[in-house]
């Protein structure tokens, strides 16, 4: 009975660690693009194209 705890505490561990992984894989570099867009649009500007 005590190894079952142990795996599942550690499955629980895992499930925690990737759901951490996964947001701040996502809303960290989000929030960068979000601070750094207009510096991108000053430094390199969308040219519209000419035909």
């Amino acid at each position: 009975m005590d190894v079952i705890g142990h795996l599942l505490s550690a499955l629980i561990s895992l499930v925690f660690l990737a759901i951490l992984g996964t947001i701040s894989g996502v809303a960290i570099p989000g929030l960068f693009l979000a601070v750094v867009a207009p510096w991108l649009d000053w430094i390199a500007p969308v040219r519209e194209r000419r035909d």
